[in-house]
């Protein structure tokens, strides 16, 4: 804003109004151009709180005294025209130069005769001045508060955007996670709105940060929430068919372990847990409904979760004990053709009839139906008889 301040040249008294009428409009369209600004409509509109209601409660007293000034600006400027037009030059000089302008009036003392009032006056330089102070003042707060509005929505709409995606998300509106978040950003964007000037940019920042972090961890377990909805029927049906295969995979398992109790151990193996028919039990409450009303949806794909966990713990529990009985039965196996392949290569060394082989042959072939350790270490037994035998052989030769 220009209010057509600066001394004119002595004697240039009509040049001096000329130039002050001249700013006279520029200043009414400043003064309304201000009023209409963003920041306005922002702090005049809204239910403002803390520095910023302080702040512009201050500076709306302060731009109520800068239209009363330029009401008094445009009054002093029509009497100096007046003055002008009627060639009195002393009260031309009086109303552009001298301190004619009243702007304050206070009681300074009490006497028997009346009140003593000090008056203020000053210049109409000086009334453009304190206008263009004021001016300053107010349009500066007004820019401040609009530009950390703006940047404020900037990042929390985002956030917001993202938390109503959520909300569609979530088949449960009254999801409490869901509600607490939205509380969250309803309250961090009143705060933004209502005191925009105390929302330092790091604070700010930091705040909106950790919002959007919580609000892309609980987008990210509704999305895993709803596919697990979607997908529910298809992969109840998958459990279905690992239970049929897991009732298969332990009939097979039972058959091996009870040949390897029959081959190897005379102790008895313990069978693989029977887990099917409760599983198949909670796969039908998952798959009828019959879980309790109030369980949401975030519940039920947790449970129907741990189903399948549980199906495939079970499942690798019969694989385990399959694969022991197996191993049993395929040491003993190897264990066998070892022997006999020893027992095969005494004969020709004329050793097959010793004592200690004999022994030995015999307490291999007892063990490897009962122990496969104290088998394995007969069998090692007899290899160093026969290989000494074999160095006895070929010495006689």
């Amino acid at each position: 804003m220009t209010a057509g301040s600066g001394a004119a040249p002595s004697g240039g008294l009509e040049a001096e109004l000329a130039r002050r009428s001249a700013a006279e409009p520029r200043i009414a369209t400043s003064l309304v151009e201000l009023e209409r600004h963003p920041g306005h409509a922002l702090l005049s509109a809204g239910r403002l709180t803390g520095r910023t209601a302080r702040e512009w409660a201050a500076a709306s007293a302060v731009l109520a005294g800068l239209w009363q000034d330029f009401d008094t600006y445009r009054r002093t400027l029509a009497a100096a025209r007046t003055a002008l037009d009627g060639g009195d030059e002393a009260e031309l000089r009086r109303l552009l130069r001298e301190a004619s302008i009243e702007v304050g009036r206070a009681v300074v003392d009490r006497t028997l005769t009346g009140v003593v009032e000090r008056v203020d006056t000053i210049t109409l330089a000086e009334l453009a001045a304190r206008m263009e102070a004021a001016f300053d003042r107010v349009h500066d707060l007004l820019v401040e508060a609009d530009d950390r509005h703006g940047r404020f929505l900037a990042a929390i709409g985002p956030v917001a955007e993202r938390l109503r995606a959520a909300r569609r998300l979530a088949a449960e509106p009254a999801d409490p996670r869901v509600a607490e978040l939205t509380a969250e950003v309803e309250a961090l964007t009143a705060r933004g709105t209502g005191d925009p000037l105390s929302l330092a940019d790091a604070p700010a920042d930091a705040a909106i940060a950790a919002l959007a972090g919580r609000v892309d961890a609980l987008t990210a377990g509704l999305e895993r929430t709803a596919a697990a909805r979607d997908s529910r029927d298809e992969r109840l049906a998958r459990v279905g068919e690992a239970l049929a295969e897991l009732e298969r995979a332990r009939a097979e398992a039972e058959r091996v372990r009870l040949r390897a109790e029959d081959l190897v151990v005379t102790a008895p193996l313990p069978p693989a847990p029977d887990r099917a028919a409760a599983l198949r039990g909670v796969l039908a409450a998952l798959t009828d409904g019959r879980l309790p009303t109030r369980r949401t949806w975030t519940a039920r794909a947790r449970a129907l979760a741990d189903l399948e966990a549980q199906v495939d713990a079970a499942a690798a529990e019969v694989r385990t004990a399959h694969q022991l009985a197996d191993g049993l039965i395929e040491r003993r196996t190897e264990l066998r053709g070892r022997f006999e392949a020893y027992r095969a290569k005494a004969n020709p060394l004329g050793v097959s009839e010793r004592p200690d082989l004999l022994a030995l042959d015999g307490d291999v072939r007892r063990l490897l139906w009962t122990d496969l350790a104290a088998a394995t270490r007969a069998l090692a037994s007899y290899q160093r008889l026969l290989a000494a035998g074999d160095d006895t052989a070929g010495r006689t030769a």
